[in-house]
């Protein structure tokens, strides 16, 4: 047993000191030697005196771009990062493996989808559509998205490029972030899809609903077209995970400038989205409070806006050069919070309807729907509630020197236990009875 436990300690105290070992045996290789003793009549410092050398940025900046100019990559990175030790640089890490901030919205996501699938497993807030499928799909892209935003950031992205060892690490990087972009893409756009199948639900106004129907087929054609992009933006593809080596001939499209494009465009379709659905709970009959309440749910894809804004900005501030694993994890890590914000609000409306389920009298205490005004009907009947003129979702409207139109609904309550079956559910259901038109809203 006691010799056991001597190999364990043995191959533990291996594995902590051999990277150091391997480390340490790397050597400066011949091409960065050449330009150093290029270099000697450009400084002022001797080239024993380490310390000197390190802190003449003039004579740092022209070693880099010998070794560049002259070495293979790899043997340019090897030589970056030798030379950094020797001057005891600090290897930055922009974000840690484990980041509160995407740990965080990923656990919010995945409770919210929990309840948005407890909601229909109960059967409130209507039965099983084309919405919640696609939000199960996905839902589960974000889960591939956060595990793949922590292998890149496992396998180095965050980190100075040269500062990644084994530089096999580099390509690992490069492949998970490749299937990061086309997970992301895929994920952000079936999120609003899914919105959009969820809203079909809810109104029934032709303009609406073929406006809705024109916004799936946009995020649908956004989903489509950036993914083929970022698939094929290097010919051969596989350049996209080893074009950093420049061994290989080929050809890559501007990555940066496809992703300023798709960052407008999503900007764009995000904020037509929450005008929608806002405006059109504007025009339905319901008290004020309950009118702000709704607003503010559906408003609340205002955040996936602001964060699609927050994406371009930082990406206009770290624009990848010389350094892309380190100015591109910034991008990422906002990315990888977008995907997660994006479940959230696609799920939060149903949260409104369980919590109504689960703590009653919360959902319609201060609704002014038809199940509050006739609490002891029973049978099958149908009442008349009048609208306000001002009300415009009816067809009357007030004009000077006219009389005012009255616009009547008619609430289907049925019987008193269908009644608090629809109140359980959070659902107010309105009918216009010149159109025949019927609106059903949580």
């Amino acid at each position: 047993m006691r010799l056991y436990w001597h190999c364990m300690v043995v191959f533990s105290l291996a594995c902590l000191v051999m990277p150091m070992i391997a480390s340490a045996l790397e050597s400066i290789p011949q091409c960065a030697v050449n330009c150093e003793q290029q270099l000697t009549n450009t400084t002022s410092c001797s080239t024993t005196d380490t310390a000197c050398l390190c802190t003449d940025t003039t004579y740092g900046t022209n070693l880099s771009s010998c070794t560049m100019a002259n070495c293979s990559m790899k043997e340019a990175l090897t030589a970056k990062y030798i030379i950094s030790r020797q001057c005891d640089l600090p290897i930055p890490q922009e974000y840690p493996e484990a980041d509160p901030a995407t740990i965080i919205p990923f656990i919010l996501a995945t409770i919210f989808f929990v309840i948005r699938i407890t909601a229909k497993i109960l059967r409130l807030g209507g039965g099983w559509g084309p919405d919640d499928y696609t939000i199960i799909i996905a839902y589960g892209l974000a889960i591939a998205s956060f595990a793949l935003n922590t292998l890149m950031v496992h396998y180095g992205f965050g980190m100075n490029i040269w500062d990644i060892r084994p530089q096999s690490n580099i390509t690992m990087a490069y492949k998970h972030f490749f299937a990061f972009i086309l997970v992301y893409k895929s994920l952000i756009s079936l999120a609003k899809i899914s919105v959009c199948l969820f809203l079909l639900r809810i109104f029934q106004s032709p303009i609406f609903r073929y406006t809705n129907y024109i916004m799936i087929a946009v995020n649908a054609a956004i989903a489509v077209t950036w993914m083929l992009t970022d698939s094929f933006h290097c010919i051969p593809v596989h350049l996209a995970w080893t074009g950093w080596e420049m061994e290989e001939q080929g050809t890559c499209i501007n990555f940066i400038a496809s992703t300023f494009a798709n960052g407008f465009v999503n900007i764009a379709v995000d904020t037509a989205m929450v005008i929608m659905p806002v405006y059109e709970v504007l025009k339905l009959n319901l008290s004020m409070q309950k009118k702000i309440g709704v607003a503010i749910m559906l408003a609340a894809g205002l955040v996936l806006t602001a964060i699609g804004i927050v994406r371009v900005v930082i990406l206009a501030e770290n624009i990848p050069d010389s350094n892309p694993t380190f100015q591109l994890e910034p991008l990422i890590h906002w990315s990888a919070i977008e995907c997660q914000i994006a479940i959230i609000c696609a799920c939060l409306p149903a949260s409104r309807a369980l919590v109504a389920h689960i703590i009653p009298g919360t959902d319609t205490a201060h609704d002014s729907s038809a199940a509050h005004r006739y609490p002891n009907a029973t049978g099958a009947s149908s009442r008349a509630a009048t609208v306000s003129p001002f009300v415009r979702s009816g067809t009357g409207e007030k004009e000077k020197g006219q009389i005012s139109k009255t616009v009547s609904y008619s609430v289907d309550i049925g019987t008193r236990a269908k009644q608090l079956k629809r109140e359980s559910d959070g659902f107010i259901q309105l009918k216009n009875i010149e159109t025949g038109e019927e609106r059903m809203f949580y």
